[in-house]
């Protein structure tokens, strides 16, 4: 297993460091306070190692679906930019603006629009810049098309249903059957409305 062989390596890198700065403040005669904070640092490096799943970029954006257990339904949800076409000759504004056709995915009891996203990211290789964390979550950009590229009010806004909500996108919890947009915007999402 490649994260167990890792982890395994890491903490033994760890484990030698502690000891070598052990040998060498004997050899140096330093107080012993100063075994004590090694001590206390390779503890550490050993708990983040053990706690921290660490991934490449290939692993994290495998292309493989996530499996879930005990979902609830499905929801569809569609990435577009289509309000550039036209606008840009940029290589990762797709010529029809659609950078994720309508496309199905599992869901899980609350999981929200963010989850989602962020599992399409993973399975399909698109990038999600974001700002925030826990249920306050804000998207800065998606397929290196950023806030604020086009003007003041450009950015990304998601719909749901074909409504704007009012919650950012980790706090929307999803049920069956919703369907998700997220879609560029030059207009802080008025221009989104009117599609």
């Amino acid at each position: 297993n490649g994260k167990r062989s890792y982890k395994f390596y890491a903490i033994l890198v760890i484990i030698a460091s502690a000891l070598l700065t052990c040998i060498i403040l004997f050899l140096r005669k330093k107080n012993k306070k100063n075994y004590l904070f090694v001590a206390i640092a390779a503890a550490a490096g050993i708990l983040i190692v053990i706690f921290t799943d660490f991934k490449t970029a290939s692993d994290y954006y495998s292309g493989n679906a996530i499996t879930k257990e005990k979902t609830v339904g499905t929801v569809t949800m569609s990435i577009k930019c289509d309000i550039l076409c036209g606008k840009t000759d940029l290589e990762y504004v797709p010529q029809d603006g659609i950078i994720l056709k309508e496309t199905e995915f599992e869901i899980t009891d609350s999981e929200t629009v963010y989850d989602i996203l962020i599992e399409a990211a993973r399975k399909y290789g698109i990038s999600v810049d974001h700002k925030g964390g826990s249920n306050i979550v804000y998207i800065s950009g998606i397929n290196y098309l950023y806030e604020q590229d086009y003007g003041e009010l450009s950015g990304w806004v998601y719909k749901v249903n074909g409504e704007l909500p009012s919650v950012g996108c980790a706090s929307y919890d999803l049920t069956d059957g919703d369907r998700i947009e997220w879609c560029y915007t030059l207009d802080l999402g008025n221009d989104s409305l009117r599609d």
